[in-house]
């Protein structure tokens, strides 16, 4: 064990050899291990995954992490507890911020070894309020098309009740304070996928819960006839169009027709 640390820390420094040593460690993840080695390596990788300072180091935490995950699951589970969950959307980790789109990207892969787990459903309980305390702080496009991605894969942590209401109204409230200040294609095309990722969940919301349809239409129906909203979003009018068809006609094409002809001028 002590030499798996070894190699770990050795990637971690930019060792020259660092490549192989990665086959080595996936393969020891297979063998027995005590709970307190199991902890060491969920630890060690997490490290690399949220502190990588290159995405080689990033991507070997992640591989280390799902083999360890995947062989020693009941200690994984114990790592990867409700507490740690919401210490993270909380406080973050080491200089990450707790609104990194790395700490929703780590969460949705912890989940996938946690399912099992008698205590999922609790983390499921608490994703949905912290999820929905995250979105009410209108975050940018990035971070918000993070959640949708996590929330899609576990539509258990979607906000339930009452609550569902207000999340979509705050999804579509998101999606108004977008802002693609770049005129680069490249960005533009990046920031439609990521406004795409964020009115397909709602989508996805309105067809399977029918009761959070009218209120978020309301809430659609505001944002879109606010003055210099689409100018703000995306500043040049044939991009505003572009966003336009993205969203209403192919995301709400029953409810193309009720939108103000020339919105986009």
């Amino acid at each position: 064990m002590d030499k798996i640390l070894e190699n770990m820390e050795k990637m971690w420094s930019h060792d020259p050899t660092s490549m192989k040593h990665v086959k080595r460690i996936k393969e020891a993840a297979k063998e027995p291990l005590d709970h307190k080695q199991c902890m060491a390596m969920f630890e060690l990788s997490t490290k690399f995954i949220m502190s990588g300072d290159t995405q080689f180091q990033k991507d070997v935490g992640k591989e280390v992490l799902e083999a360890f995950a995947q062989n020693h699951t009941a200690d994984f589970e114990i790592f990867f507890n409700v507490k740690f969950i919401l210490k993270l959307l909380q406080d973050g980790y080491g200089t990450l911020s707790k609104r990194s789109s790395d700490i929703l990207e780590y969460i949705q892969l912890g989940l996938k070894y946690i399912q099992g787990n008698t205590s999922v459903d609790e983390a499921f309980h608490a994703l949905q309020i912290e999820l929905l305390r995250l979105v009410c702080e209108k975050p940018g496009s990035k971070l918000c098309a993070c959640v949708c991605k996590l929330l899609a894969e576990y539509p258990q942590c979607i906000p339930s009740g009452r609550f569902q209401v207000v999340f979509c109204q705050q999804l579509v409230r998101c999606i108004g304070q977008f802002q693609c200040a770049s005129q680069d294609e490249d960005e533009i095309v990046k920031f439609l996928d990521e406004v795409n990722k964020v009115s397909g969940l709602f989508q996805q919301i309105c067809w399977t819960q029918t009761t959070a349809i009218i209120p978020s239409l309301r809430e659609l129906f505001t944002v879109i006839s606010s003055t210099g909203v689409l100018q703000a979003i995306l500043p040049n009018s044939k991009t505003r169009c572009t966003f336009c068809a993205e969203i209403y006609a192919v995301k709400f094409p029953t409810f193309i027709g009720c939108f103000p002809s020339g919105m986009c001028y």
